[in-house]
């Protein structure tokens, strides 16, 4: 069946030529005119003392151990996104899938199931939404805003007549010991042990695998990639098999973090999500964009995200920034596409 270019409907232009070239010369910004990385790595070192501003308890050791805990969920979800922004799309589907995480291993888990056997069904089950996303969007030609939308709507629904209205899950002990922060391994908290895996992973995944390679072929120009004999098909349901399984982990990692969960768990991180990704340096419109970007974009986030709390403002303020943010984002990558 020969695929439709829709999902990277908006890479329409006139692009490099050469898929392989395109994979190597796409993570930086086109008409960028400094290092993106560099910028948002940067801000947050700068933001880092700034922080007294708001509170004279900061910065200090548990200030940047707090931080990184909390990032160790924004950046798991962030590079699942990422991968999809990465091939022109993006996934709406993220808050159900967190919660299908978190909720399918607390019910699996509660029943009696190895804990890391329950881990590895919920991460599973949340690799078939992928799937389910990938196929529609890469052999139906649909938008991948629509797909997701419809399937992390339907996601929810299920899952709220599974769970008949039940409290939220309970965590597993040994996820409660290890996402909380309450054990430490040479003095570091294990949460962010677990994060240094998962940026490397990431880092691994999306530079140096085919998958990520094709990811930003793909998200550069579609019929490029298939005239360097690629199969878009096969990238496009891979990229959201990704993605899903670490919004999965997610919810995985957020149930013990919290001692248990509900359903709404996933609630706020869609917008982190996408922000996290675009104040990384990625193009809102696909093919370019560093996943230690995107991890510097999810450190500063959260940085502002205790600020703001330690100083009052209102929550729905956080919200707001997200927002902004991302309008930022489509404006400059609007503006960059004109110049170029």
């Amino acid at each position: 069946m020969k695929l439709q270019a829709s999902p990277a409907a908006a890479h329409t232009g006139p692009k490099p030529a050469g898929a392989a070239a395109t994979a190597k010369g796409a993570r930086r910004v086109p008409g960028a005119l400094v290092n993106p990385v560099a910028i948002v790595w940067l801000i947050t070192l700068i933001c880092l003392p700034l922080s007294r501003i708001v509170s004279p308890n900061f910065p200090s050791v548990s200030l940047v151990n707090s931080v990184l805990i909390l990032s160790l969920f924004m950046v798991t979800v962030a590079f699942g996104q990422g991968l999809v922004i990465l091939t022109g799309g993006i996934d709406l589907s993220v808050a159900s899938v967190v919660g299908l995480g978190a909720f399918a291993t607390g019910v699996f888990a509660n029943a009696g199931v190895p804990v890391l056997a329950a881990v590895a069904i919920a991460v599973a089950l949340s690799a078939v939404v992928g799937a389910v996303n990938g196929l529609f969007v890469a052999y139906a030609g649909f938008p991948p805003f629509i797909v997701t939308l419809a399937s992390g709507t339907i996601l929810a629904s299920i899952l709220l007549g599974v769970s008949r209205g039940a409290p939220a899950q309970r965590s597993p002990a040994v996820l409660a010991d290890l996402f909380s922060g309450r054990i430490a391994v040479a003095g570091i908290p294990t949460p962010i042990i677990v994060l240094v895996l998962v940026v490397l992973l990431g880092l691994l995944i999306q530079n140096r695998t085919r998958l990520g390679r094709q990811a930003y072929c793909v998200g550069n120009s579609v019929r490029a990639t298939q005239i360097a004999g690629l199969s878009v098909t096969a990238t496009l349901v891979s990229v959201y098999v990704v993605a899903a399984a670490f919004y999965g982990l997610t919810g995985v990692m957020l149930l013990g973090y919290s001692s248990g969960a509900d359903l709404n768990i996933g609630a706020g991180w869609l917008l982190p999500s996408i922000t996290a990704v675009v104040v990384g340096g990625s193009a809102i419109r696909g093919g370019a964009g560093s996943f230690l970007g995107t991890v510097g974009g999810a450190v500063l986030l959260t940085l502002l995200s205790i600020c703001i709390s330690a100083a009052g403002i209102p929550e729905g303020f956080r919200q707001v920034l997200y927002g902004a943010i991302i309008l930022i984002a489509l404006i400059g990558g609007r503006f960059s596409q004109r110049v170029s």
